[in-house]
C-alpha cells in the first residue's frame, strides 16, 4: 500500500527539525537564533521588519548593498539519500546479473537489495535553502530598501513495500524472472516562496520617543512540489522538475512597527505575509497536498550596550506550512558581542512552543574589512543530525 496523506504526514513531521523558523536566511539574525524583528540591521531589515530601516538610519548614512545572503540546512539522520543511492546500485547490479545468468551474483545482489529496502523502511529527510539580497537607501525622511528573497523547503520519505522484500526473498537464482520496477517508492513534498518588493519606513516621534512604521508591498511567487518515483529510479534532485511543480504569483504585504522606548532599548512588532495564500501540489497517484503562506506575527525586544546586544523574538500565532501537518510557533533568543572594531561574535537558540520541531542552536561571526566590506558567517545545529549554514557579504557606500 502506498503512503496516504495521513501516513505521509506522520513520516514528514520528524524531518522538520531543521526548518528555518523565520523563513529567510540572513547571517546575523540566524546566528542569534533567528531573532531580528527588533534587532536586525539595515542589511536584513527589509526581510523581517521594514520599520527598522528608519530606527537604524541615524547610525550610518551610507547606502548598504547585501549581495548575496546564501543559506541551507538539512536533517538526514537516517542517511536516506545515501541509502537510495545504494539501493539503485544494488538494483542495477541485480538486473545485470540476471541478464547474463550469473547465479552467484544474482544471489549476492538480491540479498544486497533486500538489505537496502529494509534499511530504508520508515526513513525521512529534510532540506531547505535560500537566497537573498537587498539595497538599503538612507533617505532621512523615508528610508527604503529594495529586496529579493527566496526560500525553499522539502521533505523526503521512503515508502517501502513488503511485497518487494517478499518477492526478492523468494527469487530463485537458478530461474530468475525478468526484473521490473519496484513497488517501493521515494517521495518529496515541498514548497518555495520568492518575494520581490520595496520596503518603506516612516520615522515618527512621540514626546521625543523615536517610533517608525514600515510597509513592504511585494510580488510573491509560491511553488509547490510533489515528486514520486519508484525506489529504483528515485533521485531527490528531480523534485523541482516542472512536471512535479505547481506555482502561483500574487501580491502580498508585510508591515512593521519599531519604537525606542529609551536609548538602547528597541521594541518591535512585525506582520509578514498578511494575505493568506494556499497552493495545491499537482496530484500524483491520487496524492495531493496544500502548501500554505499564512500571516506570521512576531513581537520582539532588543537592547544594545556599548559592545553587547541581546534580543528575543516570539511568534504570537501558529504558522502552518502544510495544511496536512502541525504548525510551529517559535521563541528565539540571541546575542552579539562586538569584541573588536573588526569582529563580532554571536550565539542564539530557537525553541518551538508547539513541539513540532526540535530545538536549534546557532553561532556565528561577522568581520569588517575597512569601512566598506563586511563578511558574516553562521552555523546551526540541532537534533536528528540537523546542520546548516549561512554566508553573506555586504557593502557600505
Amino acid at each position: 500500500m502506498k503512503l496516504d496523506k495521513i501516513a505521509l504526514a506522520c513520516a514528514i513531521v520528524p524531518c522538520f527539525t531543521a526548518q528555518a523558523g523565520q523563513e529567510y536566511y540572513e547571517a546575523r539574525s540566524d546566528a542569534m537564533g533567528g531573532a531580528g524583528v527588533a534587532a536586525s540591521n539595515r542589511e536584513g531589515a527589509a526581510f523581517v521588519n521594514p520599520a527598522l530601516l528608519a530606527i537604524n538610519a541615524h547610525k550610518d548614512n551610507s547606502a548598504v548593498l547585501l549581495i548575496p545572503a546564501i543559506g541551507a540546512d538539512v536533517a538526514d539522520s537516517d542517511d536516506m539519500i545515501d541509502k537510495f543511492d545504494s539501493l539503485i546500485d544494488s538494483y542495477d547490479a541485480l538486473e545485470a546479473a540476471i541478464d547474463v545468468g550469473n547465479t552467484a551474483a544474482i544471489d549476492e545482489f538480491r540479498d544486497d537489495l533486500v538489505f537496502d529496502l529494509e534499511s530504508l523502511n520508515g526513513n525521512s529527510a529534510y532540506a531547505s535553502a535560500g537566497l537573498g539580497f537587498s539595497v538599503a537607501i538612507p533617505y532621512q525622511r523615508m528610508p527604503m530598501a529594495i529586496f529579493y528573497k527566496s526560500y525553499v523547503n522539502a521533505v523526503g520519505v521512503a515508502d517501502i513495500a513488503q511485497s518487494d522484500i517478499d518477492a526478492l526473498n523468494n527469487l530463485d537464482p537458478n530461474n530468475p524472472p525478468n526484473i521490473s520496477d519496484l513497488d517501493s517508492q521515494g517521495q518529496v513534498v515541498g514548497g518555495a516562496v520568492s518575494d520581490f518588493g520595496i520596503a518603506l519606513s516612516f520615522p515618527l516621534s512621540i514626546v521625543n520617543m523615536p517610533i517608525a512604521v514600515g510597509i513592504s508591498p511585494k510580488f510573491q511567487r509560491i511553488d509547490s512540489y510533489n515528486y514520486i518515483a519508484n525506489a529504483n529510479n528515485f533521485d531527490a534532485s528531480d523534485f523541482d522538475d516542472a512536471k512535479y511543480r505547481n506555482d502561483e504569483t500574487n501580491f502580498n504585504l508585510d508591515i512593521g512597527v519599531a519604537m525606542q522606548a529609551f536609548d538602547g532599548l528597541t521594541l518591535g512588532l512585525s506582520g509578514r505575509n498578511l494575505i493568506s495564500q494556499d497552493v495545491d501540489t499537482i496530484e500524483v497517484e491520487g496524492q495531493k497536498f496544500t502548501y500554505r503562506v499564512e500571516p506570521l506575527v512576531t513581537a520582539a525586544v532588543a537592547y544594545d550596550w556599548d559592545i553587547l546586544s541581546v534580543t528575543t523574538d516570539i511568534d504570537l500565532i501558529e504558522n502552518k506550512k502544510f495544511k496536512e501537518l502541525d504548525g510551529t510557533q517559535y521563541w528565539r533568543v540571541g546575542g552579539e558581542v562586538r569584541a573588536f572594531d573588526w569582529m563580532a561574535l554571536r550565539v542564539g537558540y530557537r525553541h518551538d512552543m508547539k513541539d513540532s520541531t526540535a530545538n536549534l542552536y546557532s553561532l556565528g561571526s561577522g568581520f569588517a574589512f575597512g569601512d566598506s566590506f563586511f563578511l558574516d558567517l553562521t552555523g546551526m545545529f540541532g537534533d536528528d543530525n540537523a546542520v546548516g549554514g549561512v554566508l553573506q557579504t555586504s557593502y557600505h557606500f
